[in-house]
């Protein structure tokens, strides 16, 4: 009989990210929202980390497309995919809201996280301030962020809180549709405001910087 290859492939954080991923379906089916999850693995691939192309296969991309035409809301979720260079890798689900803004003309970008937004330093941390507003390069991506600590919890394997803000720049950069992204916490008046396309009133807003 073939043996399995030694533990540690992925099979934990792949468990863990479908686990989390159940909960927030079932979360939706009892709030009366149609959540249909689209796993990456083992339909989307990478090459040392990166998307071939620097795009979501086309199948990914179409599927999410054709189910929202249906009236149904497509769920993504980070995952452990198989990479070319290194047998698996982590895609952050981070990757998967740049590249669907991009393909399916989102306006807006909402990040969701356990606190208000961008601060100065840890918002435990006294004289912590929330950044209500950080312009992007829309040429080069560069954020205009002035001692704005970037730790990031030990158990976010997908880089933490700078992943969120490259991420949110390369929607900026990759998604002409996309007007502005919002980085609010989860269940707040302004995660609420976000969602509706509107500026939240407590949360980060990133927006291009106008050209001088």
């Amino acid at each position: 009989r073939k043996a399995f290859p030694p533990r540690g492939g992925g099979e934990n954080p792949r468990l863990s990210v479908t686990t989390l991923n159940r909960h927030v379906i079932t979360a939706l089916v009892e709030a009366g929202v149609p959540g249909i999850t689209i796993s990456p693995c083992p339909f989307v691939d990478t090459e040392k980390k990166k998307l071939p192309g620097g795009a979501l296969p086309e199948g990914a991309a179409n599927g999410a497309r054709q189910l929202l035409k249906r009236g149904l809301v497509p769920v993504v979720h980070g995952d452990v995919v198989l990479d070319e260079a290194q047998g698996v890798a982590i895609l952050s689900g981070d990757v998967w809201m740049v590249e669907l803004c991009k393909e399916l003309g989102a306006r807006s970008a909402v990040f969701i996280t356990d606190v208000e937004g961008v601060f100065t330093a840890p918002p435990t941390e006294p004289g912590a301030q929330l950044l209500r507003e950080i312009l992007v390069d829309p040429k080069t991506g560069e954020l205009e962020l002035t001692g704005v600590s970037m730790d990031c919890a030990s158990h976010d394997v997908t880089g933490g809180l700078r992943a969120k803000l490259e991420s949110a720049a390369e929607v900026l950069l990759q998604a002409p549709s996309v007007d502005a992204v919002y980085i609010v916490r989860a269940g707040s008046e302004g995660a609420d405001e976000a969602m509706r396309g509107k500026t939240p009133e407590r949360g980060t807003t990133l927006k291009r910087k106008a050209p001088p």
